[in-house]
């Protein structure tokens, strides 16, 4: 949290939602809270109803009882406003409050998120409520900051968005027949002559760039009623940072770079899979950082299992701590769970918790959550600490992922599963990066990856162009260019306008069926080496030579184009099918700059190489060096008394390796000095060092 209000300090805590609870729990669960370390509650998320039981009448008896205590015993509150979850009496009142799904029927309301976010009922509550929570609570000294609702995805497609819809389309294209030539509707007759005739799309995605806008307008529409909140709230507690917490970039509601400066602090939960979790969480933690270029806060996570996956293993030993870890290396100012006690009833009664059922704290998680408290307690000098600059960028928008899925060709194509390929070898190399919108100014990088950016969206082409004109290397993959930003495709084909600055033409695309596969020959350079720490063997310095026999073969899978050079040489071609000795990755020199085009989707073996030939012109090492175990992440921070390693153990296994950095360096864990630089983790394991500060004499 930058503010002065809650620096130095790591917050730790979560959501308390005390109104499930006898009130002759309060005690307790305080006396829990100061035992485990806790000092900051996400409180009344969805205490809508208990704060307001009727149309005309407030009840804050228990919301002030539960903040008074917080506040006397030193606990901060970030106070929500909670909008996600409106009463009963209100959807009684006004029935068509109730959200309409994408199959047209009306919900019911026996969840959170039942509202239409353009109702005008709604937006004038949640403005009145935010009013009056923020002149009641908005100058208490234990308020930290203000949480807007929660999680953001609701969708809506009822008459009052029908209406508002239209309104927000008229606004971005003025006429009717600029709409039709946007959206081409000649296709199928689907020309419209009246803005009347245009609808929600209802019945699931039946034409793309309707979708498309639809998905953006309902974004617009929930950070409508986010800024009405946040009107009143800065309007009655000044000086108050405002958020609302992002949620997993795998669901729609939200286009966070145009949500973010309207957010004084990034929030976002953080629910990882079981498997690949390091990559899953890193490259989010990564993402919303570069949202502001700031640090964040980790509002949400689980203590343990989840139970609302398919699958919901618990948090092996140490996972808890490890991933808490991950994320205040990557740039979170917080490390806060959902919930503080487990819920009793509902579907999220067997969520893990600080608190669980029956046994409350005498469990192996609740240990876990007190240790965590505690040594936090002591690490404040991290919540100061600076991110590092990345000089290498992986491009993201959440609105290709809805695209790709609505036009793969392959159920087997994934837009994230593609980003995370690329992302991974810089990953495990313990490069840092950032994760950038297409839009953001990008002359801070000297690489940039943009893995199927399929839709080219106003001014990105250009960006890209100058990136690479003025020195930069750019790499992109297969399944980028195809469309504009109304997933409409351009005269000239894929990658136009920009397809001198790769040197190819794509002249056609094979999406594979799963059993489907082929192989490219990586034919580079003469004679070149790779690094360990970009490979995936034995530790050994490996040398090919362009002689076939000599050159290394990879599997390639999903997908695969036939490009055309224009000017740009191959660096690997096809071994296979009517591909054979066709390329299959290209490198073209523009300006002072260099294009790396990916024509098909390789093995993580191959993107390890070719990244780390890449990174090796530029002079980008990765943290640690060749030693580094796999599986150990390594990231710093910056803070005034020196640097901070973080070192992640995501394996099960004990590991010891030299880590140079670390040499001269104070292990904050345990309090005594790197001997050697030996790092030595139990499984799941987590080292700080601290590495102070080289100051360069001054010369008299």
């Amino acid at each position: 949290m930058d503010t002065k209000k809650v620096q130095p300090v790591i917050r730790f805590g979560g959501d308390y939602n005390p109104e499930q609870w006898p009130e002759e729990m309060l005690e307790r669960d305080v006396a829990f809270m100061k035992e485990t370390g806790v000092n900051a509650v996400t409180l009344n998320v969805f205490g809508w109803a208990a704060v307001q039981p009727e149309r005309n009448r407030y009840d804050f008896r228990r919301l002030d009882t539960v903040f008074d205590r917080l506040e006397q015993s030193g606990i901060g509150i970030v106070l929500a406003t909670p909008t996600a979850a409106p009463p009963a009496w209100l959807f009684h009142e006004h029935p068509t409050m109730l959200k309409v799904g994408e199959n047209g029927q009306r919900a019911v309301h026996w969840s959170r998120q039942a509202y239409c976010p353009n109702h005008p009922v709604y937006l004038a509550e949640i403005r009145k409520l935010a009013a009056v929570l923020a002149q009641r609570y908005g100058k208490r000294k234990a308020l930290l900051m203000w949480h807007i609702n929660n999680e953001y995805i609701v969708h809506c497609y009822c008459d009052h968005c029908a209406e508002a819809f239209r309104e927000w389309l008229k606004r971005k294209y003025g006429t009717v027949e600029r709409l039709n030539e946007a959206w081409q509707l000649s296709q199928w007759s689907l020309t419209r002559t009246s803005w009347e005739q245009v609808s929600p799309p209802i019945g699931g995605m039946s034409h793309t760039s309707h979708s498309l806008d639809y998905q953006r307008f309902l974004s617009d529409s929930n950070l409508r009623g986010f800024l009405a909140e946040k009107d009143e709230i800065v309007q009655h507690s000044p000086g108050i940072p405002v958020t609302t917490n992002f949620y997993s970039l795998d669901f729609r509601g939200q286009i966070h770079p145009q949500w973010a400066p309207h957010l004084d602090v990034i929030a976002w939960d953080s629910y990882p899979p079981h498997r690949d979790h390091a990559v899953w969480s890193a490259f989010q933690h990564d993402y919303f950082r570069g949202l502001k270029h700031r640090p964040f806060l980790l509002i949400e996570q689980a203590t343990g299992s989840v139970n609302w996956k398919e699958y919901n293993p618990a948090k092996r030993p140490g996972m808890m701590r490890l991933q808490s870890y991950q994320a205040i290396a990557r740039g979170a100012e917080a490390v806060m769970f959902f919930q503080f006690r487990q819920s009793r009833g509902g579907v999220e009664k067997f969520h893990s918790s600080l608190v669980s059922h029956g046994s409350e704290t005498e469990n192996r998680i609740y240990r876990e959550v007190r240790d965590l408290g505690r040594e936090l307690a002591g690490l404040e000098v991290l919540a100061s600490a600076g991110i590092g600059e990345a000089r290498v960028a992986v491009l993201f928008d959440v609105t290709i992922s809805w695209l790709v899925d609505w036009n793969r060709g392959s159920r087997d194509v994934s837009y994230r599963d593609a980003v995370t390929a690329f992302y991974r070898p810089f990953y495990e190399a313990n490069i840092p990066v950032d994760v950038v919108h297409p839009t953001d100014d990008l002359s801070r990088y000297e690489i940039v990856v943009a893995p199927m950016l399929y839709m080219f969206d106003e001014g990105v082409p250009e960006q890209l162009r100058a990136f690479v004109k003025r020195g930069g290397k750019l790499v992109m993959s297969y399944m980028s260019g195809m469309v504009n930003g109304n997933d409409v495709v351009e005269h000239g084909g894929f990658l136009r306008p920009i397809d001198d600055v790769f040197g190819i033409i794509v002249e056609e695309w094979d999406a594979f069926e799963p059993d489907m596969a082929n192989r490219i020959t990586w034919k580079a350079v003469a004679a070149r080496t790779i690094e360990k720490n970009f490979s995936s063997g034995t530790g050994v310095t490996e040398s090919f030579l362009t002689s076939d026999s000599m050159c290394p073969s990879y599997e390639v899978q999903k997908w695969a184009e036939v490009v055309q050079l224009q000017g740009a040489e191959s660096l690997a071609t096809f071994e296979e099918d009517y591909h054979a000795e066709q390329p299959a990755v290209t490198r073209h020199k523009y300006g002072k700059g260099e294009a790396y085009y990916v024509a098909t989707h390789p093995e993580d073996a191959f993107l390890r190489e070719l990244f780390g030939w890449i990174c090796q012109q530029h002079g980008l090492e990765s943290l640690g060096g060749r030693d580094v175990p796999a599986g150990v992440e390594i990231t710093s921070r910056e803070g005034e008394e020196g640097t901070y390693l973080f070192v992640l153990n995501h394996n099960s296994e004990t590991v010891e390796f030299h880590l140079e950095e670390a040499v001269g360096g104070w292990d904050l864990m345990k309090g005594r000095p790197v001997n050697g630089g030996l790092i030595t983790m139990d499984g799941y394991g987590v080292a700080v060092v601290r590495q102070e500060s080289r100051k360069e004499p001054i010369d008299p």
